[in-house]
């Protein structure tokens, strides 16, 4: 019999998090002007102490906070693993040594910055401060950075025979020099003001961007309280336009289902005239069912499919879908078992996740 994956606890901390409360609410809705979303969440010591906070990065904190989050959420005190994925690491700290290496001619350099900056730090500090000894791994795979992790968890449920609560979370965070580097190379809108609500109205390069961090508790075992099932993960790298509804369809039928077995769609619309075009054909070909899109609200980043993820648990949960994400004005005609998301980055990395009602 093949074990089923449940997700048994969440936290989240995007630009949509108010300063005290980190997970985001469908009726609270940040509307912005500029084309950089950053996470202004100020809660941090309720779970992490003020003397260990002043020796953390900005990802750093956002990671250990949603991930002890999390762990309170599914009622869980220790993890079997800790698997993270992020796009660029700890960005901030990254730049600082980078440029203290040149203006120091590479000597006398403070190691804490360089500590900091590895990819692995947020996992890392995690497994500190839970003083959890367990497998600890952290993928820099670009925009599949957390559907890698997601299905590493997924892997290690289906072929470990032991009892399993898998921590799994995407984050990233923005620094100067990533606004600078991006406006260069045209993946962040020039428009001013910008109305992000309307983010899919602008016909130009580029979206805006963001930052968070998203953590799940993942389990094979279904609890009283669990949000949702995960059914599967699919990863594919490079695809042409009209190959993405092929595949979404050879997705489903692996799953013995079809579109008609669909009840919500989850998309990573982000405004980008010239990589929107990947999403028109699901667009097309899901038009009866209702569709949801969320990066207009917590922008684009290489980890954002994680948001995608955590707003889809949290449909199937509550059965509400809020009218800031409605991408069409299709009603659910019945309960919402069943919730599939696709994303990708740039016309690269596309993946599909399917969740299902518990």
């Amino acid at each position: 019999m093949i074990k089923a994956c449940y997700i048994n606890g969440i936290s989240s901390l995007s630009p949509q998090s108010t300063f005290e409360e980190e997970n985001f609410d469908f009726q609270q809705i940040q509307t912005f002007e500029k084309p950089v979303l950053q996470v202004a969440f100020k809660g941090y010591k309720k779970l992490i102490k003020p003397a260990a906070m002043r020796r953390m990065s900005k990802s750093v904190k956002m990671g250990v906070f949603t991930a002890a989050s999390a762990l309170i959420d599914a009622d869980v005190k220790a993890p079997t693993s800790i698997l993270t994925g992020t796009g660029m690491g700890c960005k901030q700290d990254s730049d600082i040594f980078l440029e203290n290496l040149l203006l120091q001619h590479e000597e006398l350099l403070s190691p804490s910055k360089f500590v900091q900056s590895t990819h692995n730090t947020v996992g890392g500090q995690v497994a500190l401060y839970l003083k959890i000894k367990a497998y600890n791994f952290t993928y820099v795979q670009g925009s599949a950075s957390f559907e890698s992790a997601l299905l590493d968890a997924q892997l290690s449920i289906l072929t470990e025979e032991k009892k399993h609560q898998i921590l799994v979370g995407g984050i990233d965070e923005i620094s100067e020099n990533t606004i600078g580097l991006l406006q260069l190379d045209q993946q962040i809108k020039s428009e001013t003001p910008l109305d992000n609500l309307k983010l899919l109205h602008y016909k130009s390069k580029g979206s805006i961007i963001g930052e968070g961090a998203h953590f799940f508790v993942i389990s094979d075992e279904k609890k009283h309280n669990s949000y949702a099932q995960l059914l599967d993960v699919h990863l594919e790298n490079s695809l042409a336009t009209e190959e993405v509804i092929l595949k979404t369809k050879a997705f489903l039928a692996e799953n013995k289902l079809a579109i008609v077995d669909i009840d919500l769609i989850i998309l990573g619309n982000n405004g980008d005239v010239d990589f929107d075009a990947y999403f028109q054909p699901l667009q097309q070909d899901f038009k009866e069912i209702p569709q949801v899109y969320y990066k207009h609200l917590v922008g684009e980043c290489y980890t954002a499919s994680a948001f995608g993820m955590q707003l889809g648990v949290k449909i199937l949960k509550s059965q509400h879908l809020p009218e800031a994400y409605r991408l069409n004005a299709v009603q659910p005609q019945k309960t919402i078992k069943k919730v599939l998301l696709y994303n990708q980055f740039r016309g690269k990395n596309h993946s599909w996740i399917l969740l299902e009602h518990v």
